[in-house]
């Protein structure tokens, strides 16, 4: 492979990279702004989008800042639309966020961030090193 063809591809897969969730974001119905779907695990789930609360319904979806209330031995999972699953086994009243945010887990795997950036910063390294290292357009020197 020559070294325009490598960048090239490289290239390609960062603009992927950088892509994929602003397709995610995109995709689905123009005029739905719900940012993610409630499943109930058992028990009693209730969501005000806007409103009263009401029971929630199987894989509803809810708008930012509706309002999730988990009762006594009840949990719900709110999955966004990026994948990203949240989930709400203790009692009490939640608002659910614009995006998804991870809890910081001390000793667990990496983050979706983590992850990102470190095959971002990856294919920049790889790229320098190749750039660096032997650029066949150059003639030979002749001694």
């Amino acid at each position: 492979m020559n070294h325009s063809m490598f960048r090239s591809v490289v290239f390609g897969l960062a603009m992927a990279l950088v892509s994929m969730p602003l397709y995610a974001q995109s995709s689905g119905d123009e005029n739905d702004d719900t940012v993610a779907k409630v499943e109930t695990d058992g028990g009693v789930i209730m969501i005000s989008d806007p409103g009263e609360f009401a029971t929630a319904l199987p894989d509803q979806r809810v708008h930012k800042k509706a309002r999730l209330m988990v009762s006594e031995e009840s949990s719900a999972t709110v999955v966004y639309d990026d994948g990203c699953k949240q989930k709400y086994d203790d009692p009490g009243i939640y608002e659910i966020s614009a995006t998804c945010v991870l809890p910081i887990v001390m000793g667990g795997g990496p983050s979706k961030a983590l992850i990102i950036g470190g095959i971002i910063v990856g294919s920049a390294a790889i790229y320098a090193i190749v750039d660096n290292n032997g650029d066949d357009d150059r003639p030979p020197v002749s001694r």
